[in-house]
């Protein structure tokens, strides 16, 4: 945790396909903006694209939410208005994104005391809750600033006191995404269901979800390829809203990228079941050449194995 709070910001090039940045800020800088509290925005539009979360894990590191009510808008910001950004957990991140050339400023707050003497910087930020004056400049000191050329990102952490020159941007904000997540997976009529309930009773405060049961539930048996990736979103959203600290998932997972995006801290592979029955499985299905764990039955020797290893991958 202390390893990955003291990164405070990262640079990223090339975020939209090339050419991708011009055309869309030629269509979005004609439309219809409003006030809000860091610039103005375009109003109830959030163009988040999808799977944009593995991108986002990929280059920070560690998995994270994107907020999907603040997230994917277009601001034209404040020209150079100092302020920061409440956060529930030092792990969480903004990205920004220009569409257009522009400069992000972070700022130290000047000791009132001390200015026209020494200008003593105070070493403090949002996290110590403290009351500045944003908008007197006197007290304030640019520390660091970084310009960002169209189509280069930022990311960094929320509670830092910065500012924006005008400049169309795309921003998003990441939340922290901490629960633990174990994924079973494995043909129709493999043991999967049953090694998954044992793990449950054997997991304090853990859920359960089986995938097929919730399809029932949702009256949703589409088994192609469109039905699969929407039952894989709803059983992270399913996961992620749990008030247990783990969630076992019981899915087939045919698709590499299902299993990218679910992103388990843990997976295990049921051996056995049925493919030949299932026209649609047959299409789909890619076995992991990775996984944690990979058996057959559910014995109690193999149970037991299974919850020695998460115990030493969770510490």
């Amino acid at each position: 945790m202390a390893g990955r709070t003291m990164v405070k910001m990262l640079t990223a090039d090339d975020f939209f396909p090339e050419g991708d940045v011009e055309k869309l800020r030629d269509c979005i800088s004609a439309s219809n903006f409003v006030p809000c509290a860091y610039g103005q925005e375009l109003h109830n539009f959030n163009m988040i694209y999808p799977d944009i979360e593995v991108i986002f894990r990929n280059v920070l590191g560690e998995r994270v939410t994107v907020d999907q009510k603040t997230s994917g808008v277009f601001r034209k910001p404040y020209n150079n208005a100092i302020h920061y950004e409440a956060c529930q957990s030092l792990d969480e991140w903004c990205f920004f994104i220009a569409l257009e050339k522009t400069v992000v400023n972070f700022w130290h707050h000047i000791d009132p005391d001390s200015i026209g003497d020494l200008q003593v910087s105070e070493e403090r930020d949002a996290r110590a809750g403290v009351d500045y004056n944003f908008k007197n400049l006197f007290e304030w000191k640019i520390h660091t600033n970084i310009t960002l050329e169209p189509n280069q990102g930022l990311f960094f952490r929320p509670w830092l006191f910065h500012s924006l020159e005008s400049g169309l941007v795309q921003y998003y904000r990441l939340t922290a995404d901490p629960k633990y997540r174990v994924l079973v997976m494995g043909l129709p009529g493999s043991s999967k269901r049953s090694i998954a309930e044992k793990l449950h009773e054997r997991i304090p405060d853990s859920n359960l979800l089986h995938s097929i049961d919730i399809r029932e539930q949702k009256q949703d048996l589409n088994f192609d390829e469109d039905g699969q990736m929407r039952q894989c979103h709803r059983l992270l959203r399913m996961a992620r809203q749990s008030d247990s600290q783990v969630t076992i998932v019981n899915m087939t997972t045919p698709i590499p990228r299902m299993r990218e995006i679910l992103n388990p801290d843990f997976l295990i592979l049921v051996d056995g079941g049925d493919l030949e029955s299932y026209e649609d499985l047959k299409e789909l299905y890619e076995a992991p050449e990775v996984y944690d764990y990979k058996l057959t039955d559910d014995s109690d020797e193999e149970i037991e194995n299974i919850i020695k290893r998460i115990q030493t991958k969770r510490i």
